[in-house]
């Protein structure tokens, strides 16, 4: 009994501070993406030809 309590707090207590770890990371990454100014991306330009017709018209 006792070795089981044992090896369920070597496996439960590193998983938590694995967890409190991740999740603080997880906050500080949302917290930079908010705070930072958002930037300008530019609508990609999508080709709507045919596979075929657009190598035909490269060659």
């Amino acid at each position: 009994m006792t070795e089981h309590v044992i090896l369920g707090i070597f496996l439960v207590i590193p998983l938590l501070i694995v967890a409190f770890l991740f999740s603080d990371e997880l906050w500080q990454e949302h917290r930079h993406l908010h705070d930072m100014q958002p930037m300008y991306v530019r609508p990609r330009r999508i080709d709507w030809h045919h596979p075929l017709r657009r190598h035909r018209d490269r060659l």
